[in-house]
Formats: C-alpha cells, sequence, structure tokens
C-alpha cells in the first residue's frame, strides 16, 4: 500500500541544514510516510550525508541529471511521491516537535483538501524564535479573501502546507518570489482548506535562501506581480487590503517613473490603476509616502480614485 504522506524535500548544497531535517522526520512519532529527495546541488555532499546516515524510514534519493531550479526542484520531487498527501518541505526547514506530523494526519479525516499550520520563524543570523502562528478567526478572513496574501502573506512557506496529491493546484514553476502566496490564492478559491493554530513547522531564515535575491528586486518583484495580475484579473485588487499590497510595491521598489515601470515589466502588460499607483505616489515626498498613517491615507484615496 502506498504511504499516507509523501515528504517531498527539495535539496540544493547544503546537507548540514538536509540533516537537520532528516534527523527531526526521524523522531516523528507518526510513521506512515516517505520521504523523497530531489537534488540540484552540483556537489555530492548530499549523496554522501544520506549514504553515511542510515535513517529508519524510506528515502528515495534522486540527484537531478541537470539543476531544475527551485520551483522545478519541487515539482519534481511532487510527480515522484506515491502518496495520497503531499507535504513539501524545503531542506532548511524542519518539524518543531516529535508530533507534528501526527498533527497533521489527525486532521485529514475532517474533509479538507489542504492544511496549513502555524509555524515558528528562526533567525540562524542571531538564533532569534518568533511564533508566526495566526488566530483561526484571522485565517478566515484570508480564506474569504485570499489576494489579502499579496498584501502580507501570513500563511507562511509551503512546508507549513499539507494538501492532497489529486489537486492540481501546484506550484507554478514561472514564479520565484510570488510562488507559494500564488499557489494558496488557488487552493484557497477552489478547495477546502483548514488552519492548525499550532506551530509545527519551524522556518529557516539564512543567507543562503533564494528570497534573499528576490526581496526589493525590481527585476523579479515587478515581473512576477504583473504575471500574477495577468493570471487573475481584477479580483487582485478588489478589496483595498490586497490594494494596499500594490501601492506598497510601487512605494518600496522606488518606481518614480511609468519608464522604470515599463523597464521592469520585461515586456508583460501594465494594467491601467498601476501605472495610475506611480503618478499619484510621484507627485508626493518619498520621506512623506514611507510615513505609515500618511501613506495609508494616500493610499486608500488612490484605491477610491482606481475603483
Amino acid at each position: 500500500m502506498p504511504p499516507l504522506i509523501s515528504i517531498c524535500i527539495p535539496a540544493y548544497e547544503r546537507p548540514a541544514l538536509l540533516k537537520r531535517l532528516l534527523d527531526s522526520i526521524a523522531k516523528q512519532v507518526f510513521k506512515d510516510f516517505e520521504v523523497i529527495i530531489t537534488d540540484d546541488s552540483s556537489s555530492r555532499d548530499n549523496e554522501e550525508l544520506l549514504f553515511n546516515t542510515h535513517y529508519k524510514f524510506s528515502i528515495h534519493y534522486q540527484m537531478n541529471f541537470r539543476p531544475l531550479g527551485t520551483q522545478g526542484n519541487w515539482l519534481q520531487g511532487i510527480q515522484l511521491a506515491s502518496g495520497n498527501w503531499i507535504k513539501v518541505m524545503h531542506d532548511d526547514d524542519w518539524f518543531t516537535d516529535k508530533y507534528a506530523l501526527e498533527y497533521f494526519a489527525a486532521q485529514l479525516d475532517d474533509g479538507a483538501d489542504v492544511l496549513f499550520s502555524g509555524y515558528y520563524a528562526h533567525n540562524e543570523r542571531n538564533n532569534q524564535v518568533k511564533n508566526k502562528t495566526i488566530a483561526p478567526g484571522r485565517f478566515q478572513v484570508v480564506k474569504k479573501d485570499p489576494f489579502r496574501l499579496f498584501a502580507n502573506n501570513i500563511i507562511g512557506p509551503p512546508s507549513v502546507v499539507l494538501f492532497r496529491r489529486r489537486m492540481h493546484e501546484l506550484y507554478d514553476p514561472q514564479l520565484k518570489w510570488l510562488v507559494d502566496l500564488e499557489a494558496y490564492v488557488r487552493m484557497m478559491r477552489r478547495y477546502s482548506c483548514r488552519y492548525i493554530p499550532h506551530p509545527l513547522i519551524t522556518r529557516s531564515y539564512n543567507s543562503s535562501q533564494v528570497t534573499n535575491f528576490c526581496f526589493r528586486n525590481p527585476e523579479v518583484e515587478i515581473p512576477e506581480a504583473l504575471y500574477f495580475y495577468k493570471k487573475h484579473g481584477r479580483a487582485c485588487i478588489r478589496s483595498i487590503q490586497s490594494y494596499d499590497g500594490w501601492w506598497r510595491l510601487i512605494r518600496n521598489l522606488n518606481i518614480r517613473e511609468e519608464s522604470q515601470l515599463r523597464v521592469h515589466a520585461q515586456g508583460l502588460p501594465i494594467p491601467a490603476f498601476l501605472i495610475s499607483i506611480v503618478r499619484f505616489q510621484q507627485k508626493i515626498p518619498l520621506s512623506l509616502l514611507r510615513k505609515g498613517v500618511f501613506s495609508k491615507l494616500l493610499m486608500f484615496l488612490s484605491f477610491e480614485f482606481n475603483r
């Protein structure tokens, strides 16, 4: 019989962090799972780790013939999975305690297609840990309007998600920065989703993450935002909370001219509301735009103008 859960680990050049995750899997009380590791590394370090460390659970390891890239590596593991439920775990994240997977499994008979859990955020630089778990009521608000996540992804990384294998709402390989957020939007709009208000996962923040390259990089954030809009349309800005994400995108990337926006758009169509935001903000000094209350007031005026 196939396992209930497939834990898919897209690995890349971080054997020490991969070992931390595998050690946390080894401690799990729940045992009906398989582990699939797809490796984009150019070195054999991860392979040597598995050869020299014995784990009492099934591991299917695949060194990719050629690097698939971050999202391609995620999808490769999912394609190899045989379990009824899929859990993508980043190789630098780990299960918070030995009961985490059992807690996930206990929720699988409640009719949900997707489970999200709370998580701890662990900063590897200063060893600080923050509980990023949200209240169930806050999740329900996001569930009704998942485009709010564009302004603030309060759900967290893919490691907090468990979803049915038969679902077709997989991660879009065209995205890096918005890849998890965009998948959550589709999941919440089309499937039954539940939230477990307990930090079952610990998420790592470290210098080797892909998101470090994407953050505040207009060459990544602008085309991905435009692709996101092209895919989902006006629903992206239906609420003022989601609109605020677009307002802050332009402000935080210091886009002051329409010509700047077009350069970073890389040929993608630019919706009229985004040009309107640029024109609105260019009349305001950046020092004022960055003042919280004042910026919120301006954003509200811009939202009303673009409705």
